[in-house]
């Protein structure tokens, strides 16, 4: 239905306000701030729903409205789910003492299996752990990116560099462990796409890059088998820009603050990723025929 729209069919972003009957015909569509605008549309969208037949009007009640995928069902149950929170850490202006005014949002999802994967084997006071490479990766990749004033594009496996978390066991109380979490990572796109057809592949390169250093604080219960606490920063330095995340007209290199914390287990809660779909974990169900 997107296709229909405002920005056609082809890659890139179908972001926007879509209007469409209960039978899926699609009336209008547009991406704007301006409330006159979308207004417009709107009315325009009725008119054109008014001349449809009675019976594309209005479904019956056999009607089934359960889509055929949804990237939500695939969400982790006892798993880990953070969300993410990301903005400038310094104004436009240079000025040191304030900070940008844009930000954004997003979730991070682990399996319940991937969850367990932050903690050692061996759990006692001042164990260290290196957190498996494929978790490191997913937030270097999709998470740790300049997204702050709008979407972005991920980075390819083979454009992360010298990525490592650790986590330290700094107690363990019962069943309840707390645990230190340090790392960095970098990622660097240099040339062309390299991950392959996708709704994400840009029209040209983009060279860009991001390096973060990070720490937090987390309490894993082994009786329930998940976290009940996660706070994670991270300071990264970022160049260059992407198609969609208005950094074209500059500043085109700064310093960028990520927050994670645990999400709450809310509807509001369980929109899944931006990138869940090339996210290419075996426990995300894909869209059937994909």
């Amino acid at each position: 239905m997107a296709d229909k729209g405002h920005y056609g069919g082809g890659q890139g972003t179908r972001q926007g306000i879509y209007v469409c009957s209960s039978s899926g015909d699609f009336l209008s569509s547009i991406n704007s701030l301006n409330p006159d605008a979308v207004i417009t549309t709107l009315e325009t969208a009725l008119r054109k729903w008014q001349q449809l037949p009675e019976r594309v009007r209005r479904r019956g009640s056999a009607a089934n409205p359960t889509p055929a995928h949804r990237w939500e069902t695939s969400y982790p149950d006892h798993g880990l789910v953070l969300v993410s929170v990301n903005r400038d850490l310094v104004a436009e202006q240079g000025d040191v003492r304030r900070t940008g005014d844009r930000w954004n949002r997003d979730h991070v999802w682990f399996s319940a299996e991937e969850a367990r994967g932050w903690l050692p084997t061996d759990l006692k006071t001042g164990a260290v752990h290196v957190v498996p490479a494929a978790l490191a990766q997913r937030l270097a990749r999709f998470h740790l990116i300049d997204n702050v004033r709008g979407q972005t594009l991920p980075f390819a496996v083979e454009e992360v560099r010298g990525s490592e978390i650790q986590t330290e066991v700094l107690e363990r109380r019962g069943q309840l462990v707390r645990l230190r979490i340090s790392g960095a990572t970098k990622a660097v796109a240099e040339g062309p796409w390299l991950m392959g057809e996708n709704d994400w592949k840009p029209p040209r390169e983009f060279p860009r890059s991001m390096a973060t250093q990070l720490l937090g604080y987390a309490s894993y219960d082994l009786d329930r088998g998940v976290f009940t606490a996660f706070e994670m920063i991270a300071v990264g330095h970022g160049q260059g820009y992407t198609q969609n995340n208005d950094r074209s007209r500059g500043p085109r290199e700064g310093t960028i603050g990520f927050v994670f914390t645990l999400a709450e287990d809310t509807p509001a809660e369980r929109v899944a990723p931006a990138f869940i779909d090339i996210y290419n974990a075996a426990w995300v169900a894909r869209p059937p025929g994909s």
